[in-house]
Parts: C-alpha cells; sequence; structure tokens
C-alpha cells in the first residue's frame, strides 16, 4: 500500500489505536464488574440492571452501522478524541445516579459516542499500514478486549474487597478514557504524513466484488456468527460473576477476581486466528471451528454445574471466553483488514460490530430474564443452542463454499 507509514511511527499509530479502545473498553465494562454490588445497593432485579447495559449495547450496535457508513469522512484525530472525551464526562456523571433508570439513558448516551471508536480505528490502521504490518495490527487489537475486560474486572474486585463504593470504578474509568483522549490528540498530531499521499491512498480504486449466491451465503453466515458472538461473549462475561457466586457460593468479590481469568485466556483465541487463518482463509470455516469447540464446552458446562467444581466450571467458561475471542477477532479485525482492497476497512468494520452487539444486546437482558424466572440451568442451554445453530450454518456455508470451488 502506497504512503504507508514504516517503522517507529507505524508501531505508534497501533499503540494509540490500542491504548484507545483498550481505556473505552474499561469505561464500558466497568458496569457489568460492578453489577453485583449494584444489584445490592439498589436492590433491583437481574432483569432490570440488564437492561443498563442493553441500552448501552442497542445504542453501540446503532451506531456502529451509521459510523461505519460516515467514517470515512472523519478526520479521526478528532473523532476518537471527542468519543473518548465524552466517554469520560458520562462515566463521571454515572456516579451521581441513585436508580437504575437514569443510569440505563447515560449508559445508552455512552454506547452513542463509544460507537465511533471501532470503525474510526480500523479505517487509521487500515489508510496507514503497509500490508506487512497488517497481522501485528490484529494481534495487538485482539488484545484490547482482554486487556480492557481485565482492568475493569480488576479495579471492581478489589474496590468490593475493600468494601469501597462501587462507584470509584467510573471515576477511574472516567479518568482513563480522558487520559488517553489527550494522548491520542497529541500523538497523532505528531504523526506526520503528506497530505496528497493520505488523498491519493484513500482514492485507490478497490476492486470490484463479484456478487453470487454463494458470497451473498457467506456474508449472511458471517453476520449470523457476528450475532452469536456478541450474544455468548458478553453473556459470558457479564453473568459469570452472579453465577459463581448464587450456583457456587462464591463471595462477590472472589467471584469477580476468578472473572478476571476469562479475559487473559481469551488472550490465547487471538493467537490461535493468527495461526490458524496462515492455513484457512475461509473465515466461516475458521469459526466453525471454534464454534464447535464451544458447542462441547457449552454441553459440559451443563453437565457438570452440579459438581459444584468452581475450578472446572471457571474452565469450561474460560475455554468458551478463548474460542469467542478467536471468533471476533476474525470477524472485526481479520475481515476488515484482509478485504480493505475489496471493501471500506472501517464500512464492514462498523457493519460487522453492530452484528455483534444486537447478539450483545440481546445477551444481557435476555439472559437476565431468563435467570430470574427459570434459574441458571436454562441460561446454559440457551448459550448451548446458539452455538450449536451457529456451528451449523458454518458448516453448511463450508459444504457450499467447497462444492463451488470458494
Amino acid at each position: 500500500m502506497t504512503n504507508s507509514l514504516t517503522g517507529k511511527k507505524s508501531n505508534f499509530l497501533i499503540f494509540l489505536c490500542w491504548a484507545a479502545y483498550t481505556s473505552a473498553y474499561v469505561a464500558r465494562l466497568n458496569y457489568n464488574a460492578s453489577m453485583v454490588e449494584i444489584l445490592a445497593q439498589l436492590g433491583t432485579t437481574k432483569e432490570a440492571a440488564g437492561t443498563v447495559s442493553s441500552f448501552f449495547f442497542f445504542a453501540y450496535g446503532a451506531g456502529q452501522l451509521v459510523n461505519g457508513l460516515l467514517c470515512k469522512k472523519y478526520n479521526t484525530k478528532y473523532s476518537v478524541a471527542v468519543a473518548l472525551a465524552a466517554s469520560c464526562v458520562i462515566n463521571f456523571s454515572m456516579t451521581y445516579c441513585q436508580g437504575i433508570e437514569m443510569m440505563k439513558y447515560l449508559w445508552m448516551l455512552n454506547g452513542i459516542f463509544q460507537s465511533i471508536l471501532w470503525a474510526s480505528l480500523i479505517k487509521t490502521l487500515s489508510d496507514n499500514l503497509a500490508d506487512n504490518k497488517l497481522s501485528r495490527a490484529v494481534m495487538v487489537m485482539s488484545t484490547t478486549v482482554a486487556t480492557g475486560t481485565f482492568t475493569a474486572y480488576g479495579l471492581a474486585a478489589l474496590f468490593s474487597a475493600l468494601e469501597m463504593k462501587w462507584t470509584l470504578i467510573f471515576y477511574v474509568g472516567s479518568a482513563l478514557v480522558g487520559i488517553v483522549a489527550v494522548i491520542w490528540f497529541i500523538g497523532m498530531s505528531s504523526i506526520r504524513k503528506d497530505k496528497n499521499g493520505i488523498e491519493e491512498s484513500e482514492k485507490t480504486e478497490k476492486k470490484k466484488l463479484s456478487v453470487t449466491p454463494v458470497l451473498v451465503m457467506s456474508v449472511v453466515v458471517i453476520l449470523i456468527s457476528a450475532v452469536t458472538n456478541g450474544f455468548i461473549k458478553d453473556g459470558v462475561t457479564t453473568w459469570v460473576p452472579s453465577i459463581l457466586k448464587e450456583e457456587l457460593g462464591v463471595p462477590s468479590s472472589l467471584s469477580i477476581i476468578v472473572t478476571l481469568l476469562l479475559p487473559v485466556l481469551s488472550i490465547f483465541g487471538a493467537s490461535l486466528v493468527k495461526v490458524l487463518h496462515k492455513k484457512q482463509k475461509n473465515e466461516n470455516v475458521l469459526n466453525g471451528i471454534f464454534y464447535f469447540g464451544a458447542m462441547i464446552l457449552a454441553g459440559l458446562i451443563i453437565l457438570t454445574i452440579n459438581l459444584k467444581s468452581v475450578p472446572l466450571t471457571l474452565a469450561l467458561f474460560g475455554g468458551i471466553a478463548c474460542l469467542m475471542s478467536a471468533v471476533n477477532n476474525v470477524i472485526t479485525s481479520v475481515v476488515p483488514l484482509y478485504s480493505r482492497d475489496k471493501i471500506d476497512s472501517g464500512l464492514s468494520a462498523g457493519l460487522l460490530n453492530t452484528f455483534c452487539y444486537v447478539g450483545s444486546t440481546l445477551a444481557t437482558s435476555l439472559l437476565g430474564k431468563i435467570a430470574d424466572t427459570k434459574g441458571w440451568n436454562d441460561v446454559f442451554l440457551c448459550i448451548l443452542i446458539f452455538t450449536v445453530a451457529a456451528f451449523a450454518v458454518c458448516v453448511v456455508s463450508a459444504v457450499i463454499t467447497r462444492k463451488k470451488k470458494i
């Protein structure tokens, strides 16, 4: 790719994108991480508490679609800085909420502003990096979710163990995104790139896609995978602390601490993608492999939950988190960046992330409602059904693709 950054500047750009999205993840998951404490203090139902996350996911998902369409017109130096600064103000405002109702609308606003980020960041990487830097960018960006989740849940566990107010986690989130907003703005200003070169890069003609039934089917399958991925990934992250506390009798602070292992394990998902993508370029086949593994693990959770084994249950959920991280990495990073010669990376990243958050929106409130009315066993069954459906769809896609030799 012409006019691409090289050497230290390309690595610095990747770092800036990593810092922006990691900090944003802390400033969105801090609510989920503190949900056990919020439930206890406000005395609300799981379903009601889950709607706060659902409002965020709905706004974030819808915003992803809008920003995916518009981000090619953004100056990302400003759009990313504004999104982070707005999240800073909203996180600070959450500390003054006395009930779920106000939280819902503030967190929805947080989702609107944070939806600017992913498409803008992927566009920034796509526009500025050479082909030989894409693999590094994919790998580094794949750790943002794990690092952000680890930080949010780690701090929530610490504050719970020290019997500190849950509002402190929002002060931390506010400070973090505020600081990174300034670093991003200054850092992007320091990356010197010839303006004409950027314009030339943006005007590079993309290869025309030949729209065929198989191509349409492949797109539909990847979108279904995205919905399922969001449902399982964020459903597990949101509700595992409550599952450990209610099903296995683990104290609140400890349930949050052991949940920290989930994002750490999910880093291996990105490594799996890096290794397997070299051998298998069909993204739907890759996702089918990952969903098959998740299906087996979800079935084992149902069979073994009555054993009341914290290590075993955590290991199974950790395996699912790892595999869902791999699927998410394929959908939101590999597909947009490696298809940049055919379709705008910001557009594809925004569209695919939208469908991921459709699943996330369903997961937080639906699984909370199922837990309230039916119990956790039905929650596990719901997760299993989603993995089976996604695996089946990926298998059908792989068989048809092989027959058509595409």
